[in-house]
């Protein structure tokens, strides 16, 4: 595919077909633009943090299990409460962009219900 657009295969990131969107933070798409802001060093902590949930996730036992316990907590909200929605409250002008990219990575993990706007999705 880059070829098309002049570039030498050899000068492109690997980067798998099947990776989804959520997931590709963490791929050399996700940690350019995020090394080229902070810096390395902070990708390098972002990714070792990464890797600790992901082992966390696979050895903890579900009792204590946090992304288990979050996804569990949802869903009683949602099919027990009826509190279909969440708040994403940011306490800092730094974190002004966090509530839409959570909003942007939930409707990728569990798809989209509405439109851009706001009209029922089929």
């Amino acid at each position: 595919l880059v070829e098309k657009f002049g570039i030498d295969p050899n000068n492109a990131f690997a980067f798998w077909d099947w990776v989804g969107g959520r997931y590709s933070v963490c791929s050399a798409v996700g940690v350019l633009p995020l090394s080229l802001q902070y810096g390395f060093a902070v990708v390098e902590k972002f990714l070792q943090g990464a890797h600790s949930i992901d082992q966390h996730f696979s050895s903890a036992p579900f009792e204590k299990n946090i992304p288990v316990l979050l996804g569990l907590l949802s869903v009683w909200n949602v099919s027990f409460l009826g509190y279909p929605a969440r708040a994403i409250l940011p306490y800092s002008q730094a974190l002004e962009k966090l509530a839409p990219h959570i909003q942007q990575v939930n409707m990728e993990s569990n798809g989209k219900g509405v439109s851009i706007d706001g009209l029922p999705l089929p």
